[in-house]
């Protein structure tokens, strides 16, 4: 196998010679096509042109001003079909890196000391809201809110700040480091963060209506993986993706492994699986997906990685049984190919399974509607209940780190109306609560 690590980062890094000289190719587009692109509207046209200026503190202004997440995307970001995907469009040969161009700025940023500590632009009568969960919708709202001068808390379940940025993305992709810098920047506006604290467990909204607090976010992130019904997926060393990869970013890669693994599904979690458990140690490891190659949802760039680290992909097989020995344990897997007859059965001491996930525990946090797959159903991220919104990938939409960061945003707005438009049925709502 190539020479790399669990924790080891397998995106490029720009020096600041190479960041200006790829931001000198840029072509000032009048409708800047990347900027379009950008779900989270990080404006990559005008930091990339500071950048070709050498105007390095600047270009970190805006970016920050526009994302909050900035290390984070830079790194995550499905940027063949966001802004590259935009630069493609225009007459350049070859598009230009920005994500490159943005990692570079983050990590100046980190090298320098340069963490951004911008005052909140105003005060809201000391409004407080509460965020149900640290995910990149969470962690984008609470942001937003800050600047605009509203007391935010955000309130997360576990021990570590960034639900699937820290428990699900490994750090091949995303450096726990990155997500602290991030959070530290957050922080800095003067969002306060509650851990290992299960809203609707431990606290419930009506005691932090009685606190004060007047609009709430859920955001609690699809927080349990799924695993196919289907003959010995009971066994000893059956495990769904959510639950695989976060003990092994938890760990650091420290954990207890077999010899050979199955990862089942064709996305980018599941290229994830696949090139954890070779990283972790797994000797032998297959991806296994009912489509052809062409279809699998998986990003490129994740693809590429996979292959990278020598890991195969076994296309047009559907899965039949989990075969287990004696002492209840996998020992192998059976397939059948799904345009013909033919049968496929891998020795396996572990099966992963990456084929989606679903949120856990919201009827606990609040009597929120829900559709028929457990997604909340919400009218501009609004509820069926007054003072409660929901964001990120517990609501329909694209579930990418990205697409969230940007929901993030757009809900902070409907809040601040919210807020600004209905101080007497909020007042309503907290009195009902004593």
């Amino acid at each position: 196998m190539n020479n790399v690590g669990y924790l080891t980062e397998s995106a490029k890094y720009f020096t600041e010679e190479e960041a200006i000289l790829e931001s000198k190719r840029c072509l000032l587009c009048d409708d800047a096509p990347c900027s379009k692109g950008c779900p989270i509207g990080s404006d990559p046209k005008t930091f990339v042109e500071l950048v070709a200026k050498g105007e390095i503190q600047e270009a970190i202004g805006i970016l920050r001003e526009n994302n909050a997440l900035a290390g984070i995307c830079a790194r995550v970001c499905p940027y063949e079909t966001y802004c590259v995907g935009g630069c493609k469009k225009t007459s350049l040969k070859n598009p230009i890196m920005i994500p490159y161009i943005q990692k570079f700025l983050t990590e100046y940023e980190k090298e320098m000391n340069a963490i951004l500590k911008p005052e909140p632009k105003i005060n809201n009568k000391g409004k407080k809201i509460a965020i149900i969960g640290s995910g990149p919708s969470g962690l984008s709202a609470s942001a937003f809110l800050a600047k605009k001068g509203y007391n935010v808390s955000v309130f997360e379940a576990r021990e570590e700040l960034g639900g699937w940025l820290s428990y699900g993305i490994p750090p091949h992709r995303l450096p726990k480091e990155v997500i602290k810098e991030d959070i530290k920047y957050i922080e800095n506006l003067g969002v306060k963060f509650v851990t290992n604290c299960k809203v609707g467990e431990d606290i419930t909204l009506d005691t932090l209506r009685q606190q004060g607090f007047s609009a709430f976010l859920i955001s609690s992130g699809l927080n349990k993986g799924r695993v196919l019904n289907m003959k010995g997926s009971n066994l000893n060393g059956v495990f769904d993706a959510v639950s695989f990869l976060a003990e092994a970013k938890s760990k650091d890669g420290k954990v207890s492994i077999g010899k050979s693994a199955i990862v089942i599904g064709g996305g980018d979690v599941a290229m994830d699986c696949g090139t954890t458990a070779k990283l972790i140690g797994y000797e032998n490891v297959r991806v296994i997906v009912r489509c052809p190659l062409e279809e699998m949802t998986a990003s490129k760039k994740e693809l590429n990685y996979l292959h990278y680290v020598n890991v195969p992909i076994f296309d047009n097989f559907d899965s039949v049984e989990i075969i287990g020995d004696e002492n209840n344990k996998v020992c192998a897997m059976e397939f059948v190919g799904v345009n013909d007859n033919s049968k496929l059965v891998l020795d396996a001491d572990t099966v992963i399974f990456a084929v989606g996930q679903m949120s856990e525990g919201i009827e606990k946090i609040a009597p929120v509607e829900v559709d028929d797959r457990n997604m909340v159903i919400t009218n501009n991220f609004k509820t069926n209940i007054d003072d409660v919104f929901a964001a990120g990938d517990i609501i329909k939409g694209d579930k990418t780190a990205c697409y969230a960061t940007a929901l993030g945003k757009k809900v902070a707005l409907e809040i601040d109306k919210y807020l600004s438009e209905n101080q007497s049925e909020i007042s309503k709502i907290i009195a009902s609560t004593y």
